[in-house]
């Protein structure tokens, strides 16, 4: 098997049958991996622990293979493809050395004389290696370089204030009560408890200047927190967005009606358009339905019920447009043959394209009066 069929397969992105296949297998033996180990380290499992073991160390044994077919095959999964020293930097990269960990770290505990229990305790890890199947995680990532700037003078103020407070508390209280905040390393960590509003209610200071600095920073913690919230919740929408607009655009340069304009109009043309993928067999519109949009294929193929034949669209082509130019209900059933990519521009999105951009307007236009007439034509 070549390393590029093999890529394929484990290509966490890719919608092939063995690819899919291939992560059905992965994340249930992953699953049931966790479950087998709680059972290990309950007193009396549903099943018998020699069972539970075994089958932890065949999953061991699973992933310490697909650690191998992934360096092997790490110069086209590696991204960007195609840059020299691959394996190595898969070998270096986080999900690299997860997978390695996953592979190698429990039968090493066992052979290190590890107890049995804490040592499949530790298999819990390999929950990690769900990270490379979701997208989240890496625009989690991208959002937290995008604003480090003002993440961190958040987190500056944040230790500002409990340092501040901390010394604050150690000072008015330290006396009266000596075990709370009979020291700086105590009163700061009453200060993170009441700062983060995880705050027990076992200790509270005395001294109405202690309190007053006790609702201060009460106050503060909720403030900074909201802060942190607030910044990641704009970083990643704007992200998302970003990514969004990226692949809508990627998908819009594909058919030849928006091929032909300048970067400034596909932009604006991709901010309409929604991407849509349909499962084989699904009805993209039915006879008799109000026509509110109108589709784009970007791949796959759909079959158009009109009488006395069917037609077949394929990548490129557009339907449904006729029923927002006259207003009238849809004059056929559209189902998809296979897993069909498309874009939907809504019927007020059209008339805000007509405006702006006759040209297309009317190359779409003149494509709906050829299909009428080649409709009249045929009845």
């Amino acid at each position: 098997m070549s390393y590029r069929l093999l890529g394929s397969i484990l290509d966490s992105a890719s919608r092939r049958a063995p690819a899919r296949a291939f992560r059905l297998v992965h994340h249930t033996a992953l699953m049931l991996s966790v479950a087998a180990v709680l059972g290990i380290t309950m007193q009396s499992a549903p099943l018998p622990q020699p069972l539970l073991i075994g089958f932890v160390l065949v999953v061991a044994g699973f992933f310490l293979v697909e650690w191998l077919l992934r360096l092997f095959a790490a110069p086209v999964l590696m991204q960007p493809r195609g840059r020299p020293r691959a394996r190595l930097r898969y070998l270096v990269s986080f999900l690299g050395l997860v997978d390695l960990a996953s592979a190698s770290a429990l039968p090493a505990a066992l052979l290190l004389g590890v107890p049995p229990e804490q040592a499949f305790a530790g298999a819990i890890l390999w929950v990690l290696k769900g990270m490379r199947y979701a997208a989240g995680f890496s625009l989690i990532g991208r959002v937290l370089r995008n604003e480090r700037s003002t993440f961190f003078s958040v987190l500056v103020a944040f230790a500002m204030v409990l340092l501040l407070a901390g010394m604050a508390e150690y000072l008015l209280e330290g006396e009266t009560q000596p075990a709370t905040f009979g020291s700086l390393p105590a009163a700061l960590w009453w200060c993170i408890v009441t700062l983060t509003t995880t705050g027990y209610g076992d200790a509270i200071p005395k001294t109405a200047l202690g309190r007053m600095v006790a609702g201060l920073v009460m106050v503060l913690g909720i403030a900074v927190f909201a802060l942190w919230a607030g910044i990641l919740a704009s970083g990643f929408a704007t992200e998302v967005r970003r990514r969004d607009f990226v692949r809508t655009w990627g998908l819009v340069a594909k058919v030849p009606l928006f091929r032909a304009l300048g970067a400034g109009v596909i932009a604006e043309v991709a901010r309409l358009l929604r991407p849509q993928r349909l499962p084989a067999g699904a009805a993209l519109m039915r006879k008799g339905e109000p026509g509110d949009c109108m589709y784009f294929i970007v791949e796959g193929e759909v079959e158009v019920a009109l009488e006395p034949s069917p037609v077949r669209l394929h990548g490129g082509d557009f339907l449904g447009e006729m029923a927002l130019i006259t207003g009238e209900p849809r004059i056929a059933t559209a189902t998809a043959l296979g897993e069909t990519q498309l874009l939907t521009l809504d019927i007020a999105d059209f008339h805000t394209l007509a405006g702006r951009h006759p040209e297309l307007t009317g190359a779409i236009e003149a494509e709906a009066a050829r299909r009428r007439k080649g409709a009249t034509a045929s009845a």
